[in-house]
């Protein structure tokens, strides 16, 4: 546990030095807190550092949602999940989290309760389309949504252990009923390259550390 703390630590350190030099070299210094906080957790969960220089360059902070264009769900659909991360970085077997839109077109709430067992989850595809991980990590849905409503949530994700070129699909699970794309939630798959992990933004012991964890963890897995 203290070797986990002592990684997020380094990084979430790295990305705020990151976000501080980058203000400094835009004049964006006065920038409110809530927003460098914002722009930290971002890059943390893997959010492209290049958007970020070029939103500062601009002078506008937050991603504008209106700028992709959203193809609209089928009438039938019972809502819509998708990936608000682009340009994502993802490292054989780290973990890390990732950024999705939650949109409740049923008549229904969804939420994860002990008597609506409901969560976030997704599926690993390897590139030629055949599975490489269905029953991904589970993540409870952070709070009810009811019909009309739509949530923005971090899920946690792992990527595959082997790198290469796979895709993902973000969706729902009603444990022991269904995945709900089998049932008119509106999904779609991203194409992703999973990396090696290089260590970058870790201190020579951190990057041991994270080493024999990984090794001890592909062993429990295998």
């Amino acid at each position: 546990m203290d070797a986990e703390m002592d990684i997020d630590q380094l990084r979430r350190r790295h990305k705020a030095e990151l976000v501080e030099r980058a203000l400094s070299i835009y004049q964006a210094g006065a920038m409110e807190s809530q927003t460098k906080n914002y722009w930290i957790e971002r890059l943390l969960s893997g959010h492209s550092v290049q958007e970020f220089l070029s939103r500062l360059k601009s002078g506008t902070y937050y991603p504008d949602e209106q700028e992709t264009f959203e193809e609209a769900p089928a009438s039938d659909s019972i809502g819509r999940l998708r990936v608000l991360d682009n340009d994502l970085e993802l490292h054989a077997g780290l973990k890390r989290k990732l950024w999705v839109k939650l949109e409740n077109f049923s008549g229904t709430v969804l939420q994860t309760t002990p008597e609506e067992p409901v969560f976030i989850a997704y599926h690993w595809y390897q590139e030629n389309g055949e599975v490489y991980e269905f029953d991904g990590v589970r993540t409870p849905i952070p709070k009810p949504v009811g019909s009309g409503e739509e949530i923005e949530a971090q899920i946690n994700l792992t990527p595959p252990a082997e790198p290469g070129n796979y895709e993902l699909m973000v969706t729902i699970v009603h444990e022991g009923r269904c995945w709900m794309e089998d049932t008119g939630l509106a999904v779609s798959k991203a194409a992703l390259e999973v990396q090696d992990y290089d260590g970058r933004g870790l201190t020579r012991h951190a990057l041991s550390v994270f080493k024999q964890m990984h090794a001890a963890e592909m062993e429990v897995m295998h």
